[in-house]
């Protein structure tokens, strides 16, 4: 059987993406982690905590919100410039 290489970064949500970057964590720790769940066979059950834990929908809402805010300022300025 072959196995259809992907790029995995490309399909983690850019909120993710970007909590990883503001952490002091490297993308590459997230990567590690994630691979050591999954070796355990912990990943699935973690997944599901994950999704359903309210503080991480209200902690990826805030974070998505100050990426949207942060990139309508940056869109404004390049307005004002023009």
């Amino acid at each position: 059987m072959l196995l259809e290489k992907t790029n995995i970064s490309a399909r983690v949500d850019i909120t993710l993406k970007k909590i990883v970057e503001d952490s002091t964590f490297t993308h590459k720790d997230a990567y590690e982690l994630g691979a050591k769940l999954i070796a355990m066979g912990n990943a699935e059950e973690t997944i599901v905590l994950i999704n359903t834990n309210p503080d991480f929908e209200r902690i990826m809402k805030q974070t998505e919100y100050s990426l949207i805010e942060a990139r309508k300022l940056e869109l404004e300025r390049e307005l004002r410039v023009l």
